[in-house]
């Protein structure tokens, strides 16, 4: 499986950088990383999507286990999201779940 990101915890917020793609190839190590965070009282994850260009259904599910399995119910927030990603959430119904910020 290939690593296309970054975690980092600071505060009880968790910020994962993203690369280009969150696909079949990188999705699971990302949901395998977020595991490790289960049961912490994590405030907000920031996903930093500045250089992502694709997001696949499995990249889709990584952000749901995020909203859903982290502990103390995060706020999720993609910062420098493309629209091109952003319609993909607005598709599945999922905007209403993340914050998009603009930096």
């Amino acid at each position: 499986m290939e690593k296309d990101f970054t975690l980092n915890l600071d505060n009880n917020i968790l910020t994962v950088v993203l690369g280009e793609q969150l696909t079949t190839s990188n999705a699971p190590a990302l949901m395998e990383e977020l595991n490790a965070y289960k049961g912490q009282t994590i405030e907000k994850v920031i996903f930093d999507a500045s250089k992502m260009t694709y997001i696949a259904s499995s990249g889709i599910r990584t952000i749901i286990f995020a909203k859903q399995k982290l502990g103390g119910n995060p706020v999720i927030e993609f910062k420098n999201c493309a629209p091109e990603i952003r319609s993909v959430f607005e598709m599945t119904g999922l905007q209403n779940y993340i914050t998009f910020v603009s930096e």
